[in-house]
């Protein structure tokens, strides 16, 4: 947990609390927002007495509209720990969420939700318990006409507001990406090997972050698998959310500790991973007969859920392959400590690691206010001056011992 002193720091730059108000923000209005679409859906359904495909199908839109409440919070915490860490692919992260978890997901959720929209009670008996609505076949249309009413507008303004945050969020992003500067790796060795080794793992444990959300995002939209008759068993369903939490808690240790063993386990953990998710994508697109088509309102959002988890799983085992071979060449970052810890006559470089000379003739100071930067033609000595009263703490928060502040 981050110390209150470092979270306060946030709002003492308005760039930071520019970017933290707009994912806030957006969070806040879109949850708001998806709770009156849930409101009214229960109370659409409630009208209906459902089948057990009917029931799993409700269950399932419901699953949709809790995963994209979480994407939200879920981007909030990004933003948060970014911002703390000064942690510039996390800042990629937090932008690469916000395309395809909200953007993607907002677009394929309003298709699903206007299906079964048409779809009302499915197979179900109209039974309405609101006075409202006779019970009949006209009651049924008038109920329809009436939800859709109020929950297409809202989901517009969902489709709305997405894209119109994601571009002010991709502004403040690449103004932020100048103040991070990669402040947290100029704390280690001025070895460009153990720079470039930081960097890699950073994105590494970026990129798990992401796994988990996915990961658990799909193994979420199995839950209703019985009642919709899916391929998928409740045992499989369990051992998704299982495997899933070992082979990422595994990963995260292997960073920590450096264990090329344990960095091999978790590559064929994930090629094996992949093999899954493949046949899973390949069950889901089986040709079934018009009727019999347990897919026919989910497929979409899985299709979606599976292609990004794949796509996470080969990027990620890439990053790793890349750490593996690091490690197995004892180029080491966080179990060597000789190689990364400040020695009496250690002087930081003059340039971060990610951005040219040019980039850096002023420095941005908490306070949003830029101060001019020493000549690049003087000394290492003065060649970076920190510009706030939290960049040793930042260091500190930044040490070996904390892979979760990459």
């Amino acid at each position: 947990m981050s110390k209150p002193s470092t979270l306060s720091s946030i709002f003492k730059n308005r760039d930071f609390t520019i970017t933290l108000g707009l994912v806030s923000c957006e969070c806040i209005l879109i949850c708001f927002l998806e709770g009156f679409v849930v409101m009214n859906h229960l109370k659409l359904v409630g009208n209906c007495q459902m089948s057990s495909v009917g029931n799993g199908v409700s269950e399932s839109d419901l699953i949709y509209h809790s995963l994209f409440i979480i994407s939200q919070v879920f981007q909030v915490i990004l933003c948060v720990d970014a911002l703390i860490h000064r942690n510039t692919a996390q800042l990629c992260t937090l932008l690469t969420f916000g395309l395809l978890v909200v953007g993607e997901y907002g677009g394929i959720q309003l298709q699903q939700h206007m299906i079964l929209e048409s779809v009302g009670c499915g197979d179900g008996t109209w039974k309405p318990v609101e006075s409202a609505w006779p019970a009949n076949a006209f009651g049924k249309e008038a109920a329809l006409v009436y939800y859709r009413g109020k929950m297409r507008p809202l989901e517009y303004a969902i489709i709305g507001l997405i894209p119109a945050f994601f571009v002010a969020l991709s502004y403040y992003a690449w103004k932020l990406r100048k103040q991070f500067a990669w402040d947290n790796y100029r704390n280690f060795s001025a070895d460009l090997k153990i720079k470039d080794a930081l960097i890699t793992i950073s994105l590494l444990v970026t990129m798990l972050k992401l796994d988990f959300y996915f990961v658990f995002s799909f193994a979420a939209q199995l839950i209703p698998s019985q009642k919709l008759e899916y391929d998928e068993t409740i045992t499989e369903t369990i051992l998704v959310f299982v495997l899933g939490a070992i082979g990422l808690s595994l990963a995260l240790l292997s960073v920590k500790r450096e264990n090329k063993y344990m960095m091999l386990l978790v590559m064929l953990g994930g090629i094996l991973s992949l093999c899954y998710f493949s046949y899973r994508l390949s069950r889901i697109w089986v040709p079934r007969p018009v009727g019999a088509d347990p897919y026919e309102f989910t497929r979409s959002f899985l299709t979606f859920t599976t292609v990004v988890t794949m796509a996470l799983l080969v990027g990620t085992l890439c990053v790793l392959a890349k750490v593996l071979w690091n490690v197995w060449h004892n180029v080491l970052v966080f179990t060597n400590s000789a190689q990364h810890v400040k020695s009496n006559g250690y002087k930081t470089h003059g340039a971060p690691i990610d951005q040219s000379a040019e980039d850096l003739e002023l420095d941005v100071g908490l306070d949003g206010t830029y101060q001019h930067r020493y000549s690049n033609h003087k000394s290492d000595d003065t060649a970076y001056v920190p510009s706030d009263d939290t960049y040793q703490d930042m260091h500190k928060n930044a040490g070996p011992n904390n892979i979760y502040a990459l």
